[in-house]
């Protein structure tokens, strides 16, 4: 079997990020071509891909950006397992890729920003974040959170924490205004912080149903027996206690715990002379499902 050439053990690895040992390997089995070893390296990758893919997400980072008008932004959260891992220089790069992939497109969450083709890559997503897991990584990797929104009459905002483990981004419509966009970012700082609660919605109607019914299951433990007038009175009031507490607009602001987000929202409409609308939010962090 002929001795495979350093310089091309280089070039293949430059080609696939696999280590030296594993592109040796490749040409050695595919008897120096280099699709050949490309194909073999594929493989081992899609095959440990697939093993890890139960492994546990603990770590990884997130991104986000807004455009130049203030009216698209998009956040981004790449899992990963380990900390060593989420500050490698080739996750931190594909996170970048992935964020540019996202506020180019209109994406609907993780499984389409998983199809589109990475141009970084001229691979799908999919294909990428497989063979990081497989060859270049070597542990599970995906994306575990994508959110892009577009106002066409108001502002997206974005705040995402310095160590980049956790961000929001909001969407509020209704103006371009400065004062729109100043509020917008503080309600992603707000949603970002998750305090006294992380939001479930953006407004009452917005709670999922299901969730709702749990909220007055929860609320009502303990009262069997009572007249059921008094019961009424004290889960309505326990669902209105939750409502302020998990309803973003309902919220107290986390800079200033007597006014409301709702509150918030309005004097900056005031100020823009216009009636804001808090649209729609995300929240990601790292390890969260």
């Amino acid at each position: 079997m002929a001795e495979i050439d350093a310089k091309v053990v280089m070039k293949l690895r430059a080609m696939t990020n696999a280590g030296m040992m594993e592109c040796k390997k490749a040409l050695t089995e595919a008897n120096g071509d280099m699709d050949g070893a490309c194909e073999l390296l594929r493989k081992w990758g899609a095959g440990r891909a697939e093993a890890k893919a139960s492994n546990e997400m603990k770590e990884g980072l997130i991104a986000g950006k807004v455009s130049a008008d203030g009216k698209t932004g998009v956040l981004v959260r790449l899992g990963c397992q380990t900390d060593f891992v989420a500050r490698n220089d080739s996750f931190q790069a594909l996170l970048k890729d992935l964020v540019e992939l996202a506020f180019a497109n209109d994406i609907k969450g993780p499984a389409c920003l998983n199809k589109l083709v990475a141009p970084s890559f001229n691979k799908t997503v999919e294909v990428v974040l497989n063979e990081f897991a497989g060859q270049t990584l070597k542990e599970n990797i995906q994306v575990t959170g994508a959110a892009r929104f577009v106002s066409a009459d108001g502002v997206v905002g974005l705040y995402v924490h310095h160590n980049s483990k956790v961000g929001g981004l909001v969407q509020i419509d209704g103006s371009t205004a400065e004062a729109a966009a100043k509020v917008a970012s503080e309600v992603a700082m707000h949603v970002t912080a998750g305090m006294p609660f992380t939001p479930v919605a953006v407004n009452r109607d917005g709670v999922p149903a299901d969730q709702l019914a749990k909220e007055r299951e929860i609320a009502a433990e303990g009262l069997t027996g009572k007249p059921a007038n008094i019961v009424e009175k004290i889960v309505a009031g326990k669902i209105e206690k939750f409502f302020e507490d998990r309803v973003l607009v309902e919220q107290p602001f986390v800079k200033d715990d007597k006014k409301r987000i709702r509150e918030l929202v309005a004097d900056a409409g005031k100020i823009a002379g216009a009636t804001l609308t808090v649209k729609a939010f995300a929240r990601y962090k790292v390890g969260e499902v």
